[in-house]
C-alpha cells in the first residue's frame, strides 16, 4: 500500500497540485496531511483521496471551518492527533509543535509509524521501533517536498516538488 505524506501546505495551490498530481500517478492509495493547512478552502485539493488530516499550529484561526469541511467532504474529523491503522500498521499523526505530545507517543511503542509536520525538515528514521517521518514542507522552505511511504517494503521516498 502507498501511502502519500503531506504537510505544511500552507495555502500553497500549485505546489499542492504538483505533489497531489504525482501521488494520483503513484497510485496512492491514502493521503496523510500533518498540518498547517491553512485554509478550509485547500481540502478541495484532497478531495477524492482517503485522507486522515489534523491541525497544525497555522489552523488555529480557522480551526472549526476546517473541521467543518472536512466532514462535508465525508474526511474524518480534523483534530489535533489523529490514530489509525493503515495495511495492519499503527500509525500517529500530528503537526509536531507539540513537542510532549510527539514524545509521548515514541516512548509508547504503540506505533509502526509516527507522522508530523511543523519543522518543514524531511526526516525518516526509527527510534523505538517506530519510523518517524516528517515530510518536509510544501511551502515556506528551502526545498519543497512531500513523501510516499511503501507500507509493506517499509521504504519512503523523498519527493523534491522544486525538481519537478
Amino acid at each position: 500500500m502507498l501511502v502519500g505524506i503531506i504537510s505544511d501546505t500552507h495555502n500553497d495551490i500549485e505546489a499542492t497540485e504538483k505533489a497531489l498530481k504525482i501521488m494520483v500517478e503513484r497510485n496512492v492509495e491514502a493521503l496523510v496531511h500533518a498540518g498547517d493547512i491553512t485554509s478550509p478552502r485547500m481540502l478541495e485539493f484532497f478531495k477524492g483521496f482517503d485522507c486522515y488530516i489534523v491541525l497544525g499550529n497555522g489552523d488555529l484561526i480557522d480551526r472549526d471551518d476546517i473541521g467543518k469541511m472536512a466532514l462535508e467532504f465525508g474526511m474524518r474529523p480534523a483534530e489535533e492527533k489523529a490514530e489509525f491503522s493503515l495495511a495492519g500498521k499503527r500509525f500517529a499523526l500530528f503537526h509536531g509543535h507539540n513537542v510532549p505530545l510527539f514524545r509521548e507517543a515514541v516512548a509508547s511503542g504503540s506505533y509502526d509509524y509516527i507522522v508530523k509536520g511543523h519543522t518543514h525538515f524531511f526526516e525518516n528514521y526509527v527510534t523505538n521501533n517506530c519510523r518517524i517521518i516528517n515530510p518536509g514542507a510544501i511551502y515556506r522552505r528551502d526545498e519543497s517536498s512531500f513523501a510516499i511511504l511503501d507500507i509493506e517494503a517499509d521504504k519512503v521516498e523523498k519527493i523534491i516538488i522544486d525538481d519537478l
